[in-house]
């Protein structure tokens, strides 16, 4: 037996939704991570920019799909392909800058040049070293096997019998990239904010959907009023100190008004209502965008009222902020951390100006919500790796099992407390992403059941 199969064969040990459980091995362990390259960074579609950040024949953006980096080109005719960044010669590079603009790309190496097509034009020395018999078009960069945009986001994938990218996305992700979409004209700010966190990636992804932390994690951000302070009432009951005295832990007024949705390979969106986010900024005003006529019935019925973080599995988060995130694992315990952060081309450089400030203080190297946070994943990963530690079970059981899932308008909807089901769908689709079964076999293991 090999050792990925052993491993596939210890998957529902590893991830149990009856229990609410999880092995902390799938943290830390190298040989899981191999899995979740091969298996879901190797087939998902994954998110690379915007369209507004290639919008010239010629523009680039260079981004990660697993362990590869791809070059994005907006082509001569406005099309756009995307193939690998290595050289098919000798595997170098064959461009070192991040983004920009070209004519064609170059190997430094021995020069070896390909147009922006990623068709291979130029071979130095070809007459004399190759006698003229090196045929150009058996050596081209390796493209991407499937490339689409929805609303200007765009995605790829290396695997060519994927879904469509629509498909993929289902109502859920669509309804996700849609609540960034309907801010306005929008386009990415150039200069992507990007920094590394000692964590597995699977803890920045579970924290997305994670509102039982704000109130002691976030008590700094809290203390200094960069976020709406909760009102003065405490959570009863569960953090007091040995005498029994209250330790008075802030009580989140998400509480009673959570809407989770949950859909097919692994996409979900959780968090509270949008009513709780206009009480906690004493207006409506910020949110006018959600309020046109055209915009509610884009949103739909759930769409209009859910305000938590959307997430595209496995590894695209949109903030209720404007702003978008990847996550992109490096090894089992590191990940790198890319911001795109986007603005309205219509708002006054007033609105763009407060709203670009807001997104470099919340999250990214300088954001205080990720920093705190970050402290925790990193704590958290490290405990994985303990001889004993590592076999204490991670604990999802918060509303396990306990809540109805209503099918309306192509969703798999959640209305209750604050919960943890966002998150166990997560590791659940996870858990069957590393089975590697057929997109038929995989979309049928990750559409909801009634309960969760």
């Amino acid at each position: 037996m090999s050792a990925a199969n052993s491993l596939v064969d210890q998957l529902d040990d590893l991830v149990s939704l009856e229990r609410g459980e999880i092995d902390r091995r799938i943290f830390s362990d190298e040989e899981i991570f191999d899995l979740e390259m091969k298996y879901i960074f190797g087939r998902a579609w994954l998110f690379l920019c915007h369209e507004t950040q290639i919008p010239k024949r010629g523009d680039f953006f260079e981004a990660p799909m697993g362990r590869d980096n791809v070059l994005v080109v907006r082509q001569k005719d406005g099309s756009i392909r995307a193939f690998l960044n290595t050289c098919s010669h000798r595997g170098n590079a064959v461009c070192r800058a991040e983004e920009g603009n070209v004519k064609n790309f170059m190997c430094t190496y021995h020069g070896w040049t390909f147009g922006l097509d990623g068709e291979l034009v130029g071979v130095p020395g070809k007459s004399i070293f190759y006698k003229d018999k090196l045929d150009l078009s058996k050596h081209p960069l390796r493209k991407v096997a499937q490339l689409e945009t929805y609303r200007g986001f765009v995605f790829a994938t290396f695997d060519e019998t994927a879904p469509s990218l629509e498909d993929f996305l289902g109502p859920t992700g669509r309804l996700s990239l849609d609540l960034l979409a309907e801010r306005g004209d929008m386009e990415v700010i150039p200069g992507i904010q990007k920094f590394v966190v000692n964590t597995n990636w699977k803890f920045t992804v579970d924290n997305v959907f994670d509102y039982y932390h704000p109130q002691i994690t976030h008590m700094s951000a809290f203390a200094v009023g960069a976020i709406p302070s909760p009102p003065d009432e405490f959570v009863e009951g569960g953090a007091l100190t040995d005498e029994g005295n209250r330790l008075e832990v802030p009580f989140l007024p998400t509480d009673l008004h959570n809407i989770v949705m949950i859909s097919e390979y692994g996409h979900a969106i959780s968090g509270p209502e949008q009513a709780v986010l206009e009480k906690d900024y004493g207006s409506q005003e910020p949110f006018a965008w959600r309020y046109t006529p055209g915009t509610q019935e884009k949103l739909g019925r759930y769409g209009s009222r859910v305000a938590g973080h959307p997430h595209i599995f496995p590894t695209t988060w949109l903030t209720a902020g404007g702003q978008l995130s990847l996550r992109i694992p490096r090894s089992p315990g590191v990940t790198e951390i890319w911001w795109y952060s986007f603005r309205d081309r219509n708002a006054s450089g007033e609105q763009q100006a407060a709203e670009l400030s807001g997104h470099i203080h919340y999250f990214g190297p300088a954001g205080l919500l990720e920093q705190e946070d970050g402290e925790n994943w990193a704590q958290s990963t490290l405990q994985t790796r303990g001889g004993v530690s590592r076999e204490v079970p991670q604990l999802l059981k918060m509303g396990l099992q306990t809540s109805k899932i209503i099918k309306e308008d192509g969703l798999a909807v959640i209305e209750a407390p604050i919960n943890e089901h966002a998150q166990l769908w997560t590791y659940h689709s996870w858990r069957e992403w590393l089975r590697n079964p057929t997109w038929e076999e995989l979309r049928a293991r990750t559409t909801p059941g009634d309960y969760i």
